[in-house]
């Protein structure tokens, strides 16, 4: 039975082009799942018109596209923009797909945002979290029909797929900063690396605001060569140069991995050091970057330790004969 769904997409409206490496991912394998199904995307980080919700209502799943939505206090800055109208027309119809949790928090989990994620995601469906993090976060306020998928970007790198990717140093390095999370002593300091150990130091401005950051770290340095901020961009410099990627965005790194690149990720949050915990991914934390010339000459090739029966059950659980 074909029924219609809703994808709560991150990409929509967002100025960090990781988004749209993280839906690419999310899209296709809706797609894939529910191949016969009418389906709308509509945007998590701008709030739904009060006119579009009854047209919406009628949904009977909503998908939520993975990314770091989730947070102790879903009143303040949220990144996924759900109220309570939001609510009335969802209520226990989201599914998530590769959500993680926003950075480590030590503060308590709010009431209201325990509420509203107890009554918004489904108690019928398992839901797919990025990392044991986010897994542990929900469990603690007794959300259990959860299990630890990783992101969605890295179900396609499977051994066939890793075996692929070189290990051998090359020439030319793709690097990325990252504007909202500044260390200019250690991110200058990674750039200063890259421009001695490569041939060919090229930026790629995952963030609208990554330029005016690296101006101020570098000036106008004329050894650094851009790429413009446009995924197909990012994209096709992978596909047609020798190249590999070093850099503090983690869905840059995990972009290069997909185009069979090899990848240092500089870990600067919970992300990159918990998707390093869980699966096995190539991250570096920026205290340590004083290792990062000995790491970019370690031959070392991708494995990664992922889950595959968890993303079975996942996707198994929408067969037509379990709904």
């Amino acid at each position: 039975m074909e029924m219609p769904k809703i994808i709560f997409d991150t990409a929509i409206g967002s100025s960090n082009l990781g988004d749209h490496i993280i839906m690419d991912a999310v899209n296709q394998i809706i797609e894939d799942l529910f191949e016969d199904d009418f389906v709308i995307n509509i945007a998590t980080h701008q709030r739904i018109h009060t006119f579009d919700l009854p047209i919406l209502r009628k949904y009977d799943l909503a998908l939520v596209g993975g990314t770091n939505l989730l947070k102790n206090d879903n009143i303040r800055d949220s990144q996924w923009k759900i109220g309570l109208k939001e609510l009335l027309a969802f209520r226990h119809k989201a599914v998530l797909l590769g959500v993680g949790w926003w950075q480590y928090q030590d503060t308590a989990i709010s009431a209201y945002s325990r509420f509203l994620y107890r009554n918004i995601l489904s108690p019928h469906f398992l839901h797919a979290v990025r990392d044991g993090y986010t897994l542990q976060k929900l469990a603690s306020i007794d959300i259990r029909n959860v299990i630890n998928t990783g992101c969605p970007t890295v179900w396609m790198l499977d051994e066939a797929h890793c075996r692929q990717i070189s290990v051998e140093k090359k020439p030319l390095v793709v690097t990325t900063i990252t504007d909202y999370m500044r260390h200019p002593e250690k991110d200058r300091q990674m750039l200063d690396t890259l421009l001695k150990e490569y041939d060919g130091v090229h930026v790629w401005l995952q963030g609208s605001k990554d330029k005016p950051y690296l101006e101020q770290l570098m000036g106008e340095n004329s050894r650094l060569n851009f790429i413009a901020p446009k995924l197909s961009a990012f994209n096709r410099f992978l596909e047609e140069n020798d190249c590999e990627y070093v850099g503090t965005r983690l869905h840059a790194g995990i972009r290069a991995l997909q185009k069979k690149r090899r990848a240092i990720i500089i870990g600067i949050d919970n992300r990159a050091l918990e998707m390093r915990k869980d699966i096995g991914l190539n991250v570096l934390e920026r205290s340590r970057m004083e290792e990062l010339s000995d790491l970019i000459y370690k031959e070392e090739p991708v494995r990664l330790a992922q889950d595959w029966e968890a993303i079975f059950r996942w996707k198994s659980q929408f067969e037509p004969n379990k709904f």
